[in-house]
């Protein structure tokens, strides 16, 4: 699977690539901080939390684009539902700021 759906992050931008930065850049942030009240929640076995922050991450990462983190979002999510440790969460992270780093410069330089 590859790190971006390049289609659907030019469907989002809607041929204005510049107005999807901010939004982008939201979302950086904003899953930053998600993935830190995950690993909390996930410390405090709060598993019905934890799997609606990671179906938060996976929509939204999925809607711009970031098919590669929306997926492992989506395995961590299937992980809790069936009571295993997501063993992919380490992953999350350093993919989301791939994904994050890929999006931008992707919005940056439209081919």
């Amino acid at each position: 699977m590859t790190l971006l759906d390049h289609a659907q992050l030019d469907a989002m931008a809607a041929g204005q690539p510049t107005l999807l930065l901010p939004i982008v850049n939201d979302f950086a942030s904003h899953g930053r901080d998600q993935l830190v009240i995950l690993e909390a929640a996930l410390a405090d076995n709060r598993i019905e939390e934890s799997r609606g922050i990671l179906h938060q991450l996976k929509g939204s990462a999925g809607t711009m684009g970031m098919a590669q983190f929306a997926d492992i979002c989506r395995q961590c999510e299937e992980h809790l539902a069936s009571n295993q440790s997501p063993s992919l969460l380490p992953e999350l992270a350093p993919l989301l700021q791939a994904s994050i780093e890929h999006a931008i410069a992707h919005l940056e330089n439209p081919q």
